[in-house]
């Protein structure tokens, strides 16, 4: 006993003196971390990094000791310390996040760029050693005594600027370890003209400071050629600027609509510098151009994007300003190259121009967040594109909400091929689900790869605003949904007894679940479809849709996610959105409107669905407001509502009542009737006793964007005590969207459901 105590005593002491043999790095013992005597706070936390994770994988606790107080043989030097600089490494070209590895005898230095340089050596170091952080709270540690060093090497990045906005992303740790860059360096980001030169305090006095437009001054964009906004525009970005001063980049960018000015002076200068008058680029690049004199010590961003995206062919940018491109009109199913052979040209122009350009790429389905989107497989091979045509920046935008599809997964390869995109992506993916997914792994990685060959097969185009009702014969059949499904189950089966995996597990599951729920509202009487007919005609549902339903709203609450859609749609407000569908199809099913004739006097839009859809029985849901073309609205565009609704027979009618909805967005064009009238007849010829539903708000009167989007139903109802088989029904449009919307003077749509009679 007297032993025993006395080992554990010296084990004990040396644990606390930290020269616990335990840990063998290239088979030598005894290691200490040294960094410099005067070391910053990257160099400090690298080392506290590597001493933490070393210990957490050895149990060994390597003394960190500065560089003027170190008396030992085996040290792993970090940073710019006295030793690296004697060796006479080259450590100007690592720039900012670049290092070196070297090793002398048993030393092993690790120096790293001006920035984060040495602590990303660490990471990757601890890479090596086989660690992984798969998300910002699943890390893989690896149990081991014995460690290799790697050769020596020298990293320098190739993309310099490296961002994405999973919500892993906004840990830290996460972020560092991936070597992901900082939003806060920049001052202003994007879409900045708002906030130079507010609508709010200058449309009033000063409309000619904003776009033209039919004749009519419009608070979109700015107007380009208007001396005092590039004043005003200047003298705000100096105030900002003092703010912040440290700070290098400062976006002059165009708001996020298309309404750019047109007046006689923008036209001129798109001509004389674009090349043509619809060019918007060369009013854009004129303009900043401006700017970017007045700040030469700073970046001034802007956005090549939608009608700015096309290069000028009259003028180049300043050294100083910096060129964001976004491709958001691309497909996303194979490479932007093969896809969007437009933007390829236009990268390659801005390639000839710019001296410092940004892509703005999407990883995103800004219509259906949490749903199958399977383009991992073009990541690497878009990112070799840009690289290759001068692009050095990168801003990946992911879903930023809690949840997503394949959200884990995604945000760990674009941050791996960030950083190196020379990377085997394939090798990435397997590597990412063989950790984090454990046992399965495989049947996860199947799914991974039966939708992309699903996808490449159907010929499919994958778009961002896309959603799972439009790829329901194609990736997203029957058939394949089948597929998925059993994946899913025989992975779930694997981890049944791993709690933590089996969670992951039903979280990848849930993109399959939505599309399922969301295919079940487009078909009827299919074994997949939410509506069943029952012996009666009338709808009833399929229990096996309700539970999935009800399954997916609980693990999407669990997991936090808090978004289905951008800005919009939380799991409770998607569950009411379908209770609102049940409710519904429950109280009109004794209906005297039901599945009868409804004869138009105007046709619907045939974007939507017909009228016969007025009196199914079946409704729609609010919830899918960005993409309405697969539900069960019948919409009106650019025309009143005007139809006749026949009851087969004379009979007493004491209720109706017409649904429509709207979103508080001002990007869409839906719009809600000024009023509802209905009218009676008994022979179909001479109709009476008109009542009239007024909407309580004027459809006209300006709308603010909300954040969340508030989208509802409103009801145009009335009770009365009335006999009729014909009844008239008249829905008023303002038919034009009003002065204040992003697309003022487009088309306005009304959007109604059923015409419920009792």
């Amino acid at each position: 006993m007297k032993q025993l105590t006395y080992y554990v005593c010296i084990l004990f002491v040396l644990s606390l003196c930290g020269c616990n043999p335990g840990l063998k790095i290239n088979g030598a013992a005894n290691y200490q971390i040294v960094i410099p005597s005067n070391a910053d706070t990257i160099e400090t936390r690298a080392s506290q990094q590597l001493q933490r994770y070393l210990f957490e994988m050895s149990g060994t606790k390597l003394p960190i000791v500065e560089e003027a107080k170190y008396t030992g043989k085996n040290a792993i030097y970090l940073g710019q310390t006295a030793y690296a600089k004697a060796l006479d490494l080259k450590l100007a070209p690592l720039k900012d996040d670049g290092y070196i590895y070297k090793s002398v005898g048993n030393n092993f230095v690790i120096a790293g760029g001006e920035k984060k340089g040495t602590l990303y050596g660490v990471y990757d170091l601890l890479e090596t050693f086989g660690f992984r952080k798969y998300t910002s709270a699943a890390m893989l540690v690896p149990h081991k005594k014995a460690v290799s060093l790697p050769p020596d090497t020298e990293f320098i990045p190739s993309i310099v600027y490296r961002t994405t906005s999973y919500s892993d992303t906004r840990d830290r740790e996460y972020a560092e370890w991936h070597k992901l860059s900082s939003r806060s360096e920049w001052g202003l980001f994007v879409h900045t003209f708002d906030r130079l030169v507010p609508p709010s305090e200058y449309m009033g006095t000063h409309p000619e400071y904003y776009s033209l437009r039919n004749g009519q001054r419009m608070p979109t964009q700015l107007c380009l050629s208007n001396p005092d906004v590039l004043r005003i525009c200047i003298e705000n970005l100096e105030k900002e600027i003092a703010q912040k001063p440290e700070l290098k980049y400062w976006s002059v960018s165009q708001n996020d609509n298309d309404k750019y000015c047109l007046c006689d002076k923008c036209l001129a200068l798109n001509e004389t510098f674009g090349g043509d008058a619809r060019r918007s680029s060369g009013s854009m690049i004129y303009f900043v151009n401006r700017v970017a004199k007045a700040f030469p010590d700073k970046m001034i961003s802007t956005l090549a994007y939608w009608y700015t995206r096309t290069a000028p062919d009259h003028i180049i940018p300043e050294p100083n300003v910096n060129i964001m491109l976004c491709n958001i009109e691309s497909k996303r199913n194979r490479p932007v190259f093969e896809t969007d052979t437009a933007f390829s040209r236009d990268l390659r122009n801005w390639g000839k121009l710019a001296q410092d350009i940004l892509i703005w790429d999407y990883n995103i389905q800004f219509s259906n967040l949490v749903s199958p989107f399977p383009n991992l497989h073009t990541i690497g091979p878009n990112l070799d594109f840009f690289t290759d045509n001068r692009v050095n920046s990168f801003f990946m935008q992911s879903n930023s909400q809690t949840g997503g599809e394949m959200a884990e997964l995604r945000a760990y390869l674009i941050s791996k091929l960030l950083w190196n995109p020379k990377a085997d992506a394939d090798a990435i993916i397997d590597d990412f689900v063989t950790g984090y997914f454990g046992a399965a792994g495989p049947f996860i990685r199947q799914y991974i790869d039966v939708m992309r060959e699903a996808l490449l097969e159907s010929g499919f185009r994958l778009d961002i605003f896309g959603s799972p009702e439009a790829a329901r014969e194609s990736y997203l059949s029957a058939r394949l949904m089948d597929r998925y499904n059993q994946l899913f189950d025989q992975a779930e089966k694997a981890v049944e007894q791993d709690t933590a995996c089996l969670q992951r597990v039903r979280i990848a599951r849930l993109p399959v679940s939505y599309a399922q729920i969301q295919i079940s509202r487009t078909e009827v009487d299919t074994p997949r479809s939410l509506f069943q007919s029952d012996a009666n005609q009338k709808i009833t549902f399929n229990p096996e849709i309700v539970s999935l339903l009800n399954q997916f709203v609980e693990v999407a609450k669990k997991q936090g996610v808090n978004r289905l859609r951008e800005r919009s749609i939380s799991p409770d407000d998607y569950m009411a959105s379908y209770q609102r569908i049940f409710k519904k199809v429950e109280d009109t099913r004794e209906a005297l409107s039901l599945n009868k004739t409804v004869i138009p006097a105007v046709e619907p839009s045939a974007r939507y669905k017909g009228a016969g859809s007025l009196t199914d029985g079946i409704f729609g849901s609010y919830e899918d407001w960005r993409d309405v073309r697969f539900d069960n609205w019948v919409a009106y565009e650019n025309s009143h509502i005007d139809f006749v609704l026949d009851l087969g027979e004379v009979k007493p009618v004491k209720y109706l009542n017409m649904d429509f909805f709207d979103a508080k967005d001002t990007w869409y064009t839906m719009a809600l009737p000024r009023y509802v009238t209905y009218s009676f007849s008994a022979d179909g010829k001479t109709y009476s006793d008109e009542i009239k539903v007024v909407n309580p708000v004027d459809p006209m009167e300006p709308e603010v964007d909300s954040m969340p989007r508030v989208i509802y139903v409103q009801s145009f109802e009335a009770n009365t005590d009335r006999r009729a088989r014909y009844i008239n029904v008249h829905a008023e449009s303002i038919l034009k969207n009003p002065v204040w919307h992003v697309n003022a003077g487009g088309a306005a749509v009304m959007f109604c459901d059923e015409i419920v009679v009792k």
